[in-house]
């Protein structure tokens, strides 16, 4: 890292606010780019194949969430250190992407002024908050709450979030590279998992975890 800088993936759905992150980030010269992506499905592959330092991760991403990308990450054992920059500033969402092994949490008002510092923090492997975020966030790691989401696999959650974004099992199957059979036997037992049963009430689950934007 000495001899090239720290190396950054940007992982945001909108290409304008990558855009402004490029523009901070290459003001700094201990740091660059090394590829970006605007798909949560996608962001796994790509960091696997890049080896950044810093992965910069939006939580409200297409495809799969950026809380549920920062859990594989680093469940797969990633040197990568997961930085989430998000507008949502709720300790809910805090406390759950540090258990998912995010090494930051930062919120996109403050980017401008504190992107620079909290990926060389995540990248030394410290912890950083950024401004506005509680640390009372922090008591809440680890307490057990019977969260039913937990016991859904990583597949299970991206039909989830495909069937919150309003796609039908074909379009799930295609897009996953699953049979329209093997996609309806994962929206069955994500249902029971989660004790709903009906897509209405699907949808608000994801709404109120933030899987999906409210339109």
């Amino acid at each position: 890292m000495a001899d090239q800088g720290i190396r950054v993936f940007l992982a945001d759905d909108h290409a304008m606010v990558r855009e402004g992150l490029c523009a901070v980030i290459s003001r700094e010269p201990s740091m660059r780019i090394v590829g970006q992506c605007g798909d949560g499905l996608q962001v796994l592959q790509q960091v696997q194949a890049l080896s950044p330092d810093v992965v910069v991760l939006d939580i409200t991403m297409p495809g799969l969430n950026g809380l549920d990308v920062c859990r594989q990450l680093t469940r797969k054992g990633h040197e990568t250190a997961v930085l989430i920059l998000t507008m949502h500033d709720d300790e809910q969402f805090v406390t759950r992407a540090i258990e998912y092994g995010a090494s930051g949490y930062l919120l996109k008002e403050a980017a401008a002024e504190q992107l620079a510092e909290a990926i060389r923090t995540v990248s030394r492997g410290e912890l950083y908050l950024g401004p506005g975020i509680r640390r009372t966030a922090l008591q809440r790691i680890g307490q057990p709450g019977g969260d039913p989401y937990d016991r859904l696999t990583l597949r299970e959650r991206q039909v989830l979030q495909q069937i919150a974004e309003g796609k039908t099992n074909r379009q799930i199957a295609q897009e996953l590279s699953l049979a329209v059979k093997t996609v309806d036997t994962h929206r069955s037992r994500l249902m029971r998992k989660l004790n709903i049963h009906d897509q209405t009430s699907l949808v608000k689950f994801a709404l109120r975890r933030g899987i999906v934007p409210l339109q």
